[in-house]
């Protein structure tokens, strides 16, 4: 379980995020929500550990992510696929999948377990990630997180961009990882895919949490989405 206790974070004395709690558990999907600026890549961001807390912690099953450098939280399990996708653009398709598997350098399925989700990244093994369409990229992406097997994944914006058929296969992979038990914390804009993937959402603004629903809860609070997305 990922549990941020009362994080406080920001850009040098700059500060985003104030006193910010909230809690990702096993097998089911949080969306985090909230306007630009409110602070959600953020959160992401010292989750991560790439930025510093100034108060506060991130704690993934009694480990203190936040006591820990950037370069050590995915060795405790936690995936990062950022907005932008920041993919190793002069490496192959192959080499950026191998990028995500150096916490696993023991296990010989993990690449084919998503090869199989992502088919056809099998099919563009050989080929420059900078040469990929926009929602293989994203694929790439999502697939190098994957293969940490990760017990936490935090997807930032995956669908930004991305035509129908696309997004459906990136929402499709983001509900297998909670089937198989996997945390993850969404962040998305979309009405539609919070209200079909969300079983719990939380409301971000002026890097504060404003409001936490369960999926029993949506349907009701449907307006208060909309203002907060500025639908």
């Amino acid at each position: 379980m990922l549990k941020l206790e009362a994080v406080s974070a920001g850009y040098g004395s700059a500060q985003v995020l104030r006193t910010v709690s909230f809690e990702a558990k096993a097998g089911e999907i949080l969306c985090l929500v909230g306007r630009n600026g409110a602070g959600k890549t953020t959160t992401m961001k010292a989750i991560m550990g790439l930025l510093p807390e100034m108060k506060g912690k991130v704690v993934v099953d009694g480990t203190v992510l936040s006591d820990l450098p950037s370069h050590k939280v995915p060795f405790y399990g936690i995936g990062y696929v950022p907005q932008g996708r920041r993919l190793f653009g002069a490496l192959t398709v192959a080499e950026n999948l191998s990028v995500g598997c150096l916490t696993n350098d023991k296990d010989t399925t993990v690449l084919e377990e998503v090869l199989r989700v992502f088919p056809r990244l099998k099919e563009r093994l050989a080929q420059r990630a900078d040469t990929l369409s926009g929602g293989e990229q994203q694929m790439l992406a999502m697939g190098r997180a994957m293969c940490l097997r990760p017990k936490v994944l935090l997807l930032d914006e995956p669908t930004e961009g991305l035509q129908p058929s696309m997004v459906l296969t990136i929402r499709d992979a983001a509900d297998l990882m909670r089937r198989r038990g996997v945390a993850v914390v969404l962040v998305e804009q979309r009405l539609d895919a919070i209200t079909a993937l969300a079983d719990k959402v939380v409301m971000l603004e002026n890097g504060q949490v404003r409001g936490k629903l369960s999926r029993a809860q949506l349907a009701s609070e449907n307006d208060r989405l909309c203002d907060l997305l500025g639908v």
